[in-house]
């Protein structure tokens, strides 16, 4: 990389040593890092060694720790969340094995949406034209209906419509449309989510 002679800020410079040493500091509250290590310590124990099949037993360990939520989920066990307290999940939700809830920022996950096997969420990104790269946190909302697959990564300040499909493997860094089917890195739209034998209505009064 070259830099211009006349640029105050080189890579030995004073300046860059301080903004780098700054990363090191971590900018959330005292109270949160003491929920956050409770947290940890439960995650893998009770929460990650718990049977398959005790979903109502990961979601009491997450309410306890400030989560909201929903009736009769399917939360796996090899799934990780970092902030329960930012976490709203509404009922019949899944969230799959090796999923991945950074919520920095809150994530909230509408009813009966499935978020897949090592989908990653991430709430949280660094404000790159600092050198500090100081924290930048922005909520991350998946509709009711939608269907994260496997692989797929949903980036800070996304909102994935209701009853939207983001293709395994896919790189979602900007909303996506109620009903629609997106693949790919970017993702891209690729066509109109269509219910056979019922209508959108229905699949929300139904459950």
């Amino acid at each position: 990389m070259i830099y211009c002679m006349t640029d105050p800020v080189t890579p030995t410079s004073p300046t860059t040593h301080a903004a780098a040493a700054a990363r090191l500091i971590s900018s959330a509250p005292t109270g949160w890092k003491i929920r956050r290590l409770l947290w940890s310590m439960v995650q893998s124990t009770l929460y990650h060694y718990s049977f398959h099949t005790w979903s109502n037993w990961r979601s009491l360990l997450l309410r306890l720790f400030g989560a909201k939520i929903g009736k009769r989920c399917i939360i796996r066990r090899t799934s990780r969340v970092y902030y329960p307290w930012l976490l709203v999940i509404g009922e019949l939700a899944v969230i799959g094995d090796k999923a991945e809830i950074y919520n920095l920022g809150e994530i909230t996950i509408g009813d009966r949406a499935m978020v897949s096997q090592e989908a990653y969420l991430c709430a949280g990104t660094h404000d790159y034209t600092q050198l500090a790269l100081p924290l930048v946190t922005k909520p991350i909302a998946i509709g009711n209906d939608a269907w994260i697959c496997a692989r797929a990564f949903i980036g800070p300040g996304v909102k994935v419509g209701e009853g939207a499909v983001v293709g395994a493997c896919a790189m979602v860094t900007k909303d996506v449309a109620p009903w629609m089917i997106v693949a790919g890195n970017p993702a891209q739209v690729v066509k109109e989510r269509k219910m056979e034998g019922a209508t959108r209505r229905s699949i929300a009064t139904d459950h």
